[in-house]
């Protein structure tokens, strides 16, 4: 009977404490538009820009942070790997008040280098959205950014080739003209 007590009275202290975090958590409304960006085909060296809206549905003004993080890799698009370097992508503001029942704007702007090892290849990385709270619990919501650049991929290996395969061509070229204009 004592340890019945005992454990009705943890659960009791276990809701008392953890519930009203949950609930001012809860209450905390924002979403995000949009929810996935698909940047197709950027060159290295290029530039993208897009807008990205919080919503702040609260009768609140909120402060909102948001920052680039790489998703869990089993929820990653099949196809895309890991996004090589966070300050590729910044943020016109990292952080922004939205007055209640009103929404804001942030441009996010991806710039790829300008160098060939970064054609050919699909991205992908996570931009979350905290709204800063005082409470233990915060939300976070987070918007997939799709990222594919554009070129050929050309290794070293691919360049060598083709430089031997132009000084082949035009070893048997000049063979094949010189005999066809010796006299016999």
């Amino acid at each position: 009977m004592a340890g019945r007590l005992k454990s009705a009275g943890l659960i009791a202290a276990f809701l008392v404490i953890f519930f009203p975090f949950l609930t001012v958590a809860e209450d905390l409304n924002f979403s995000l538009i949009p929810a996935e960006v698909h940047i197709d085909n950027l060159p290295p060296g290029e530039v993208a820009e897009f807008e990205l809206t919080i919503h702040n549905k609260d009768d609140l003004a909120h402060n909102f942070t948001i920052a680039t993080f790489p998703p869990p890799e089993d929820e990653r698009r099949e196809g895309s790997t890991e996004f090589p370097d966070g300050s590729w992508i910044s943020f016109s503001s990292p952080t922004i008040e939205v007055g209640p029942n009103s929404q804001a704007n942030v441009m996010v702007t991806v710039a790829i280098p300008q160098e060939q090892k970064w054609a050919g290849e699909d991205w992908e990385t996570w931009l979350g959205v905290t709204a800063e709270s005082s409470d233990l619990l915060g939300l976070k919501l987070h918007v997939r950014l799709l990222v594919s650049t554009s070129g050929i991929r050309f290794s070293a290996g691919f360049i060598v080739g083709i430089a031997a395969a132009i000084v082949l061509l035009g070893y048997a070229g000049y063979h094949y003209f010189k005999r066809r204009t010796k006299p016999e």
